[in-house]
């Protein structure tokens, strides 16, 4: 009886050896233009000469080599180039650091390995979603849609360069929290819709302004070229909003 305890305590005691993986701990990162920043990788192998490869993927896009390191050779894609993407190989260890970010470095960098040479199998980390994001800081507008989906209330946040700046919104942080923003290609800032119950009378909310006043005299002309750029820059919101809004259909139709 002793003897059949003791191999029943070894098999729920005993260490699982051998197994090849990838570990990536950072989930999420998010960085600035123009910095340097640098994504984890470290493989757990037995295998004394293992390759380690990175890869990019664009939000609806296919993974893209970026580039290999090994003890003894190193190579990257023609399209990553080495002053951009850069790793160093030690302790079965590659992180990849990018250098001088910019907006379209966002998305999500997969860190693989190849166990040895003879064997093409590759094990993939869990990947780090990278957000690089202005260097400047915009806050959202906000704009109740007139248009309705399943008799649901559009509100429109736009413009904004940080990709949690609605979370802060006072009639529906909750709704902005539960859906994400997003960026039209190569754009640096952010647009981001919700569905509404109520209408949307909550929706166009921004900073607070405080009352000004001045003694100066007003001038009919300057009064009219500012109703006119006011009217022009309605007009250029509206075909903004218009083609968001297209666009947005566009996706929910795929």
């Amino acid at each position: 009886m002793e003897r059949w305890l003791w191999i029943i305590l070894a098999a729920f005691f005993s260490e699982c050896k051998g197994e090849d993986k990838v570990i990536q701990t950072e989930g999420f990162i998010t960085a600035t233009q123009e910095n340097t920043v640098t994504l984890e990788c470290r493989a757990e192998t037995t295998h004394p000469y293992p390759y380690l490869f990175w890869y990019k993927q664009e939000l609806n896009g296919f993974p893209k080599y970026i580039l290999r390191r090994d003890r003894n050779s190193e190579g990257n894609a023609p399209e990553f180039s080495e002053d951009k993407f850069d790793a160093e190989f030690k302790d079965n260890s590659a992180p990849l650091r990018i250098h001088n970010l910019q907006v379209s470095d966002s998305a999500v960098y997969y860190c693989a390995l190849r166990p040895t040479g003879g064997n093409y199998k590759l094990y993939f980390g869990k990947g780090t979603k990278l957000t690089v994001e202005s260097e400047n800081e915009y806050q959202p507008s906000y704009y109740k849609l007139e248009e309705k989906v399943d008799d649901k209330t559009l509100c429109l946040a736009t413009g904004f360069s940080r990709h949690n700046a609605t979370s802060t919104h006072e009639g529906y942080k909750g709704l902005f929290n539960s859906s994400s923003a997003i960026r039209i290609k190569d754009d640096s800032l952010y647009n981001q819709v919700i569905f509404t119950d109520d209408d949307g009378k909550n929706c166009e909310h921004g900073p607070s302004v405080g009352d000004c006043e001045t003694n100066l005299k007003g001038d009919e002309m300057v009064n009219l070229v500012s109703l006119t750029v006011t009217g022009l820059r309605v007009i250029f919101i509206k075909t903004i909003i218009f083609n968001i809004l297209m666009t947005l259909r566009l996706w929910l139709s795929q």
